[in-house]
């Protein structure tokens, strides 16, 4: 079985190293996205935080997932040519198999 990132991973290959995409899903679909191939991230420096909020020095890898008590973040590298294509976040859901149902919100941000 192909991992939700494989097309993704394949359409491109150029990649911008100041940015990444971030998905925040919808904690109620944590299985749906562990049956895409993601596996839960696990910082060791966050074990120790009790209220277990995303860390902002802590990103996901592209194939692990950060669960908080709300939601789950994904984290992907960003094509150079992210920018030039105005739909290029409906686009990047589509090739990484992630229903827009799941999807709180996306982005393109500074790393």
């Amino acid at each position: 079985m192909l991992n939700s990132w494989d097309q993704y991973f394949s359409h491109y290959s150029d990649w911008d190293e100041a940015h990444c995409f971030n998905v925040r899903i919808e904690l109620k679909f944590e299985e749906q996205i562990k049956s895409l191939g993601y596996v839960e991230y696990v910082n060791s420096d966050d074990i120790f935080l009790e209220d277990k909020n995303i860390s902002s020095k802590a990103q996901p890898r592209s194939k692990t997932y950060i669960k908080n008590k709300n939601e789950l973040l994904l984290s992907f590298a960003v094509p150079y040519d992210w920018s030039i294509d105005t739909d290029w976040e409906d686009k990047a859901l589509i090739l990484l198999g992630l229903n827009d149902e799941w999807v709180i919100d996306s982005s393109v941000e500074d790393k």
